[in-house]
């Protein structure tokens, strides 16, 4: 066997040799057993196909009499048991003995298509080369228009790029759904605070303006969305409560919706969220 495609696995090293590499490489988990007399024929299959793909999979062997706990986590109940793993989680598996055709064919079937790969390698290029990025992306949209995942990388690309009349067009046609994924709502919130991005003169003079004129909520919410663009989010989420517990109507929804939009951007765990979101739940209730 080939050391580089083909493992045997232990109970400390299971972890290493299956979960960890299935994030970068499908992980073929053969759980078989000495005294199995179709595990012993299915087994030189498994690693000649191994073999013939040449790292396109891993496979690992996994003894259930050394295994116990690890084949009954995966709720193996005869031998062979074969999973497919990917980022994880199992993807497929099958148990008994397959003829060679049969298994070739489910082993076409876990590998990851030339969306699935160039979803991968845009992924990988998102901070090196966001114009390689952009293009990957682009060209997995093309070959799995459906795919939700690479269109939220295009909008994260694209937005590292400035295009961000690009990058709402493509929230645009995620939402057309009907719904967002969490990261989609995330990146269209990014979109909606960074739209009022100011200069730092512009900012200036609007907390000039703001100063003397305290009572113009609309003044202080274009204040507030200034400041939330410019990355000052302490100040500008000042600013957007102050329009909730004093105003009205639209000026008071607008400064709401602001306010929501920074917490999805800064996550649920950041101290200004934690704190700023108690603060808007007592002035809404």
């Amino acid at each position: 066997m080939s050391a580089e495609h083909v493992v045997e696995t232990t109970a400390e090293n299971f972890d290493q040799d299956v979960i960890q590499p299935s994030f970068t490489v499908p992980v073929v988990v053969d759980f078989w057993a000495a005294w199995c007399g179709p595990c012993r024929r299915l087994a030189p299959l498994l690693e000649r196909l191994a073999e013939e793909y040449a790292g396109a999979f891993r496979l690992v062997k996994a003894d259930v009499d050394l295994l116990p706990q690890h084949a009954a986590a995966f709720g193996v109940q005869g031998i062979p048991a074969v999973y497919a793993l990917r980022d994880g989680k199992v993807v497929d598996s099958f148990s008994g003995l397959l003829t060679e055709p049969q298994l070739r064919e489910w082993i076409k079937s876990i590998l990851p298509t030339e969306a699935e790969q160039l979803l991968k390698q845009a992924q990988n290029y998102e901070v090196a080369d966001p114009a390689e990025a952009e293009r990957l992306y682009r060209q997995a949209i093309m070959l799995a228009p459906k795919s939700a995942e690479a269109k939220i990388g295009l909008v994260r690309t694209l937005i590292a790029l400035g295009d961000q009349a690009a990058a709402r067009e493509v929230i645009s046609e995620l939402e057309a759904r009907g719904f967002l994924e969490p990261e989609a709502e995330k990146l269209k919130s990014q979109l909606e605070i960074s739209s009022h991005h100011l200069s730092g003169g512009e900012i200036a003079r609007l907390q000039e303006a703001v100063a003397a004129s305290p009572g113009d909520l609309r003044l202080k919410l274009q204040l507030a969305e200034a400041l939330l663009a410019d990355a000052n989010y302490e100040e500008g989420l000042r600013n957007a409560l102050e329009v909730v517990e004093q105003g009205q109507g639209d000026v008071r929804e607008a400064a709401r919706s602001r306010m929501v939009d920074t917490f999805r951007v800064l996550g649920d765990d950041h101290p200004l969220t934690t704190t700023f979101r108690r603060q808007l739940s007592l002035a809404l209730y």
